[in-house]
């Protein structure tokens, strides 16, 4: 079979690789092993750069769509519609089964063609876009975009009841099956079974007791960052000048950040480590790191978590979207407020102190990051597409037998 994508990245073309810098990439890509090839359908732009994730081109093909972002989309909708329309249009013929990221309006556009085409495809749901676009825009930009959101996922969970999605955390989860028949909750883990240590590992790492923190993730504004280095400023200020902050990533936001870093005179205390690709490099800093951090004002189940807690550090995340669903408050991690700097310091400086309470996080993320790790959620998905091709393949037989 053939399986195309529409993943909402961006990939560069360096005239011989197709690449990209988002991890998640890695995902679809552990599918390999089912598909024939995995056909990308995404906007390309062309760069002599190559990003941080290449394509195997013996197991993948790009279908080039022309370059936008969705959160511009509506500016230039009447350009580029059309041309999207077509390329998907003439090239659908060829693909057994269609992967479709939303809510986005390609991916609306996708999955009205396959409708029309008697094309099996799926929803993969792994934001909350209202949340986001309102904290990336203002002003009136905000409105009309917060609208325009609106009304796309409304479209989406209305017009697509009944098709198969798959759902990233338990929030959008439970959006999601309000008004739908298969819906399935599903996590995005990069973390093989294989790389999860075991009790031996568990134990050395409850009796650390060092100082620093670790955020990784994009800097823009839905992120909650500048609620973590607020978070460092009132640890500094409390006589604990030894506390570490190792901020991983890049973002809209960097820029802004660290300006008040330098304001607030922590340069010793927090470190920009820019973006870091997943693999030996990041799981060492992690491994390095006592507590890791996520200061999110709206996110799913994020696969930092499950890196964080695969390397045996145990994790504070904001109470909000997905993150409650998968922390289970004292157990697996500590719940905090959203856009609190206090929560954060009283969280650090809870597992800072109890040696007790650390060890039962690390162990218990351990168990968590095993129950979500990259094997278990790619059969979980793997075997809805096998029931989906199949029964399509079935009324298509009993068509034809008419």
């Amino acid at each position: 079979m053939r399986l195309a994508v529409f993943s909402g990245q961006y990939f560069v073309f360096d005239g011989k690789n197709y690449s990209t810098d988002e991890a998640f990439v890695k995902f679809i890509a552990s599918f390999h092993r089912y598909f024939e090839k995995i056909v990308f359908c995404d906007p390309v732009s062309r760069q002599k750069e190559t990003q941080a994730y290449v394509l195997n081109s013996a197991k993948a093909e790009v279908c080039p769509l022309p370059h936008f972002s969705v959160y511009s989309f509506w500016k230039n909708v009447v350009f580029i519609y059309p041309r999207v329309y077509r390329i998907i249009r003439d090239n659908i013929s060829g693909w057994d089964v269609v992967w479709l990221n939303a809510p986005h309006p390609v991916s609306l556009m996708c999955a009205i063609v396959c409708k029309r085409s008697g094309k099996p495809f799926f929803l993969f749901i792994r934001q909350n876009l209202k949340v986001q676009v309102g904290y990336r825009n203002q002003g009136i930009t905000k409105t009309l975009a917060t609208v325009a959101a609106t009304l796309l996922e409304t479209v989406f969970r209305r017009l697509f009841s009944d098709c198969l999605t798959f759902a990233v955390g338990g929030e959008i989860f439970e959006r999601y099956r309000k008004t739908g028949k298969a819906v399935h909750k599903t996590a995005v883990s990069l973390i093989s079974e294989k790389e999860i240590p075991h009790a031996s590992f568990h134990h050395q790492a409850c009796h650390q007791r060092g100082k620093t923190l670790l955020s990784v993730g994009r800097l823009d504004p839905e992120k909650g960052v500048i609620y973590l280095i607020e978070a460092v400023d009132r640890l500094v200020a409390d006589g604990k000048a030894d506390i570490i902050l190792n901020i991983v990533g890049t973002g809209t936001e960097e820029r802004s950040l660290r300006r008040q870093v330098s304001k607030r005179g922590l340069e010793n205390n927090v470190h920009f480590v820019g973006y870091v690709s997943h693999g030996p490099q990041l799981f060492n800093l992690y491994r390095q790191s006592d507590i890791y951090i996520q200061p999110s004002l709206t996110e799913g189940w994020p696969q930092t978590m499950f890196e964080a807690m695969a390397c045996g550090v145990p994790v504070v995340a904001a109470r909000v979207g997905g993150l409650p669903f998968l922390i289970e408050h004292e157990e697996n991690g500590l719940l905090v407020n959203p856009a609190s700097p206090l929560g954060i310091c009283e969280a650090v400086e809870r597992i800072l102190g109890n040696a007790q309470l650390r060890g039962r996080l690390v162990g218990n993320g351990l168990a968590t990051a095993r129950r979500h790790c990259l094997e278990v959620e790619r059969e979980k998905i793997m075997g809805h597409i096998h029931r989906l091709v199949d029964e399509r393949q079935g009324t298509r037989n009993a068509k034809s037998s008419l």
